[in-house]
């Protein structure tokens, strides 16, 4: 093809196909952003999610069109098919994905799962970190051209800017945010954790507020009972508000969640609190502030699950169970870690 002919080539038409939790969704504003600059505005970059998935959607830069489903592909193959979509980028590897690749007339590039690597690690036989997921999706683009930022990127400058809405009224700048937990047992913070992240912002006469979903509401409430000065953003409020209230934060102590991959996203400092699962099961937060720090669980390094749904160390379905991997982080580690911030 001569140079002539490839510059008058019709832009390329993706469909990045991600059905998974809110965080996997955060994670491919990498992706669309790295796309959206290698291509500019003629391409054509599409994304097909659960509709549960559709406020972590909303937050994604460079996107033409989101495409939600309920259950299956089918509900909206026919309007894929009218966009005649030339590749369709596979970043999940499921049944889904499987039965959207055949049905759609678009070369399918899929990303290694690293499910194998995975599984040796939870099962204590692997010892080397699985490499992150975002990179292996980097992997899937480089034959267009497409690659990683430079490695001393970090943040926006990694990750491009999320779409965010309006901070909501009475979110203090410079603070200090602390998300508590996520859905899976495995990963909520210790109280002992909470306390110290609190204690030692008060010191310091810097505000804390504390992030979470409607399922972390009633223990916000109880810490907030016990430290009156913190501000609750814990509830009802949307992700893109969140995530607006979260770009006013100095640094974020957090659990292996979504606000996780949010706060690398921002630029933040992160200092992420780990239980049941670890960072080298290619979780850890992409390209984060440079001051970003993991915090793990005392004893084995190896991961108890992949999700964080089951410990080793007990039988008990209590996040707050004393054997639990959770427990076992040190609070005066991240003391430590927040004096040298703040």
């Amino acid at each position: 093809m001569t140079q002539q002919a490839h510059d008058e080539a019709p832009a390329p038409r993706f469909l990045i196909a991600r059905f998974s939790a809110l965080g996997d969704i955060v994670l491919m504003q990498p992706l669309v952003h790295a796309l959206r600059t290698h291509y500019g505005p003629e391409a054509r970059i599409d994304l097909i999610c659960l509709r549960r998935s559709a406020s972590a959607a909303a937050l994604l830069s460079g996107l033409d069109d989101v495409h939600l489903i309920d259950r299956g592909t089918a509900e909206v193959v026919p309007a894929l098919k009218a966009l005649r979509f030339d590749y369709l980028l596979d970043f999940h590897g499921n049944v889904r994905s499987r039965s959207l690749a055949r049905q759609l007339d678009a070369m399918t590039l899929r990303v290694d799962k690293a499910a194998f690597a995975r599984w040796t690690l939870v099962r204590g036989w692997r010892k080397e970190p699985v490499r992150t997921f975002v990179d292996r999706c980097f992997d899937v683009v480089r034959p267009f051209g497409v690659v990683p930022p430079a490695a001393e990127s970090h943040g926006p400058g990694a990750w491009g800017n999320f779409q965010l809405g309006d901070a909501p009224a009475g979110v203090p700048e410079e603070h200090l945010a602390l998300s508590l937990s996520s859905s899976q047992p495995g990963k909520h913070l210790s109280d002992a954790v909470v306390n110290e992240v609190i204690v030692t912002s008060s010191e310091r006469h810097v505000p804390v507020v504390i992030y979470g979903g409607p399922a972390e509401a009633d223990r916000a409430e109880a810490i907030q009972a016990n430290h009156p000065d913190v501000t609750l953003l814990a509830g009802e409020v949307d992700l893109q508000t969140t995530t607006a209230a979260l770009a006013q934060a100095k640094a974020l102590v957090t659990g292996d969640t979504a606000t996780m991959h949010l706060g690398a996203g921002l630029g933040l400092p992160v200092g992420s609190v780990w239980g049941c699962t670890r960072p080298s099961l290619g979780l850890a937060p992409w390209r984060p502030h440079p001051d970003s720090r993991a915090f793990l669980p005392a004893g084995s390094t190896a991961p108890c699950s992949k999700h964080g749904a089951s410990c080793k160390h007990t039988k008990s379905d209590d996040p707050f169970d004393s054997q639990r991997c959770g427990q076992q982080v040190d609070p005066k580690a991240v003391r430590a870690w927040l004096e040298g911030l703040l």
